[in-house]
């Protein structure tokens, strides 16, 4: 029995290495603990059981959500790059239907029962608070995991919001802003996405060393995650993750005959070198979201290759929370 749970705990540490959506140890680590439950019933009402159910089911559920929802977020997107041919009103009204299914069918209403069930019977058990409302935790950062049991693992709430605001816009520029919504993290062939944070979505990124031989990350930088509204910001989720300058961002196999764009998104500044000469920008968002583009000069693509990286910039004198940061990286390749 020790050598089963043992192995049960190092699974639980599994769950959490790389991205969700190909992590398959999250299933089976899952599976492995319901097989313990059935196993060793007298252990149902131990709290350190309950606790390790409950990171198997939790992580299980939010697995099954992340690739449910993101997967709804992809068909709202497949509706919204028809605006111009069916109008934007009925690609608004498709999309939205779309994207609530994640509230009105729920991937798995087992599980997420589990879920709950656990939570309360530790809440009973040990008095663990893990909502604020329900059970009086004295804030949702202090392992408040309860109340974020429904949100939003695509960036439906940050599409909502641009949709409100797209109303007030004529036919035209709604079609466009739609389209631009659409295409956020598709920008075309031969061009490229990377969401800074998000280790499933950065693969241009370069890495520095490990944890074993940096420990203090003094060689690299580490993602960050801005914890807004309580943990319920309606921000699209890539915003919400970052880095202050990314090691580098590397594109090999560049056209040498096109024009390219490195577009930013962050916070505050960016003094942006492309293999190794700094470049001038021609659009300068400061805010969060808001949009940076530096093109780069026709000279610095002559091997094929574009190599990014970032001056530092001394702001010691203001508070981490808002000194400067990258959130995304784009490579887009100009039409001709």
């Amino acid at each position: 029995m020790k050598e089963e749970a043992a192995d049960g705990i190092l699974a639980l540490e599994t769950n959490w290495q790389g991205p969700a959506p190909v992590n398959g140890s999250v299933e089976t680590t899952w599976m492995h603990w319901q097989q313990l439950e059935k196993k060793f019933p007298s252990l149902e009402k131990n709290w350190r059981w309950q606790m390790y159910l409950l990171r198997a089911n939790y992580d299980a559920y939010s697995r099954k959500r992340g690739i449910y929802e993101a997967g709804l977020e992809e068909k709202a997107n497949d509706v919204l790059r028809d605006a111009a041919v069916i109008g934007a009103d009925e690609a608004i009204n498709k999309a939205k239907n779309i994207l609530e299914q994640a509230a009105k069918n729920n991937i798995d209403t087992l599980l997420r029962k589990r879920v709950i069930g656990l939570c309360d019977e530790l809440y009973h058990s040990i008095g663990l608070q893990t909502s604020v409302k329900k059970y009086r935790a004295s804030g949702e950062e202090r392992g408040a995991v309860l109340d974020f049991l429904d949100y939003p693992l695509n960036n439906r709430w940050w599409i909502e919001d641009r949709f409100a605001a797209i109303k007030r816009l004529s036919p035209g520029e709604q079609a466009s802003v739609l389209t631009e919504i659409a295409n956020w993290e598709h920008p075309g062939v031969g061009s490229y996405y990377d969401a800074i944070g998000d280790p499933s979505k950065c693969f241009h990124v370069v890495r520095g060393e490990s944890w074993v031989t940096d420990p203090l990350s003094r060689k690299q930088d580490t993602p960050n995650f801005s914890w807004w509204d309580d943990g319920f910001s309606r921000q699209r989720h890539s915003f919400m993750s970052s880095m202050r300058w990314p090691l580098a961002v590397e594109y090999n196999g560049i056209d040498t005959t096109s024009k390219y764009i490195v577009r930013v998104t962050g916070y505050g500044e960016c003094l942006l070198k492309i293999n190794g000469k700094r470049v001038e920008h021609t659009l300068y968002g400061k805010g969060i979201g808001e949009i940076k583009e530096f093109p780069v000069p026709a000279e610095l693509i002559k091997n094929g290759k574009i190599v990014v990286t970032f001056e530092d910039i001394n702001e010691d004198d203001i508070n981490w929370r808002q000194q400067s940061r990258i959130t995304e990286i784009w490579l887009i390749k100009k039409a001709l």
